[in-house]
């Protein structure tokens, strides 16, 4: 990617990103849906419940960036809507396809 990442992306190390999230679970649409109180906002369909939504938040966030999904995690905030999104990847990913 070339400029700056946006204010919710910090680089962690060579290879690993964290993007802070604000979740909106239960929703019509998945959906990444513009930046909230400094954090990417991401709508799922998946309820708040046994995980499902950090799960569909990390699949959504995967396949935007064209990433494995193993590559994107939830570290933390798995019980409320403010959550951290760890990203691992050889190479930056194009953090463009998220706005």
């Amino acid at each position: 990617m070339t400029g700056p990442s946006p204010t919710f992306i910090a680089r962690q190390g060579p290879e690993k990103w964290t993007v802070l999230v604000w979740a909106k679970p239960g929703g019509s649409v998945d959906a990444v849906d513009g930046v909230l109180d400094g954090r990417l906002m991401v709508k799922v369909r998946a309820k708040a419940v046994d995980n499902k939504a950090n799960q569909a938040v990390a699949a959504i966030l995967a396949k935007r960036l064209g990433l494995r999904a193993r590559q994107v995690e939830v570290v933390s905030g798995l019980t409320g809507r403010r959550k951290t999104v760890a990203v691992t990847a050889p190479e930056e990913p194009d953090w463009s396809v998220l706005a």
